[in-house]
C-alpha cells in the first residue's frame, strides 16, 4: 500500500534538524502544558475541599454551641434498639375513631 505524504523530508540537513528540534519541543511543550492543567485541576479540587471541610466544622460549631449534638443536626432521637429496656417504652393504647361513633 502506498504512502502518501503532503510534502516529503526536507532536503538539507540543517533544514532535517530544525524541524526536528520544533517537533521535539512541540511534545515537550504539550506535556508540560498537560501538567499544569492537571495540576491546576489538584489545586481547584483542593480548595474546593477546603471550603466544604471548612463550612463543616463552621456548622458543626454552632450547633455545637447551639446545644444540638451534631452527630444529630435535626435534634431528633435516633432509634436505640441495643440499649436494653431503657430503649424500650411498652405502653397500652386504645385507637378511637370518629367512624365508630357514626354506627
Amino acid at each position: 500500500m502506498p504512502v502518501y505524504r503532503i510534502g516529503g523530508p526536507p532536503a538539507n540537513p540543517f533544514a532535517r534538524l530544525l524541524a526536528g528540534l520544533v517537533g521535539v519541543l512541540a511534545v515537550v511543550g504539550a506535556a508540560f502544558f498537560g501538567l499544569f492543567l492537571f495540576a491546576a485541576a489538584i489545586a481547584v479540587g483542593l480548595i474546593a475541599w477546603g471550603v466544604i471541610a471548612l463550612r463543616v466544622w463552621w456548622i458543626r460549631r454552632r450547633l455545637k454551641a447551639a446545644g444540638v449534638r451534631p452527630e444529630n443536626p435535626f435534634g431528633e432521637e435516633p432509634d436505640r434498639t441495643d440499649e436494653g429496656d431503657r430503649s424500650v417504652i411498652e405502653a397500652d393504647y386504645e385507637v378511637v375513631s370518629r367512624d365508630q361513633e357514626k354506627r
